[in-house]
């Protein structure tokens, strides 16, 4: 496990850092807090891209990586009162409010240092048109049966899941989520296509469906999938998505 788990780091390293991938956005101004009812550490602007994880019925935990200049991180440890913090395009993109120490420190390059940081923030701040599992939700329920992948490719497009030919006949489609406690990425949408055909959607979140079988595997994740498929093929789909945990 920590052996992909690490893959998956790295991939947020090598795409998620330098082109962007999308999970979720801020709706306007927002509060970010280092602890879950926690006074503001960070206010961000709207239309920042994060990561995030559900924690409770109210609020999210995210994971967003930013610039900072320098000299706002003292002590190499800790960000500086109202410094201004900036994404990959050098866009500013908050501004700190009380002085909060980042959760991961990732290269330094010039002026600017690349940092993780992690925090609270209320469900309410999420842009309601950018959750990738109610925009699925709407999706599937205008699709046809056994829907060529083609009819997603706005939606792959949109939220950027990275493409994985697993094997001739096997095609999936990944989006991650933070585990803060071991400090990596694990999946938290995964769609498998069968010969262009959409087959089985693995979710850790909740995604409504009407034309899918619905599965639980486990505690942490579940499964829909097309239940004209056989037990061995339903078995393929489930060793595909385990794959991105071991």
């Amino acid at each position: 496990m920590q052996k992909n788990n690490y893959l998956l780091f790295s991939l947020f390293l090598v795409l998620g850092f330098t082109q962007g991938i999308k999970a979720e956005r801020t709706s306007g101004f927002c509060s970010l807090t280092e602890e879950e009812k926690g006074k503001e550490v960070l206010a961000l602007y709207p239309q920042v891209n994060f990561y995030c994880k559900e924690v409770s019925p109210l609020r999210n935990k995210i994971w967003i990586d930013v610039w900072v200049k320098t000299n706002d991180l003292y002590d190499g440890i800790k960000l500086k009162e109202k410094s201004k913090v900036y994404d990959e395009n050098l866009k500013v993109i908050g501004k700190v409010s009380t002085a909060f120490n980042p959760m991961k420190i990732m290269e330094t390059k010039d002026t600017m240092i690349h940092l993780v940081l992690a925090g609270y923030l209320e469900k309410s701040c999420s842009d309601q048109t950018f959750i990738c599992e109610k925009e699925l939700s709407t999706l599937l329920d205008k699709a046809a049966n056994n829907e060529k992948k083609s009819f997603f490719e706005a939606y792959l497009k949109k939220y950027q899941l990275f493409e994985t030919k697993e094997n001739a006949e096997y095609t999936s489609y990944l989006l991650v989520q933070p585990n803060f406690t071991k400090q990596l990425l694990e999946p938290r949408l995964l769609m498998v296509f069968y010969k262009d055909e959409l087959i089985a959607i693995f979710h850790t979140n909740e995604l409504p469906v009407k034309k899918y079988d619905s599965i639980e595997m486990g505690s942490e994740y579940k499964m829909i999938y097309n239940s004209k498929f056989s037990e061995h093929t339903k078995m393929e789909m489930v060793e595909i998505y385990k794959r991105k945990l071991e």
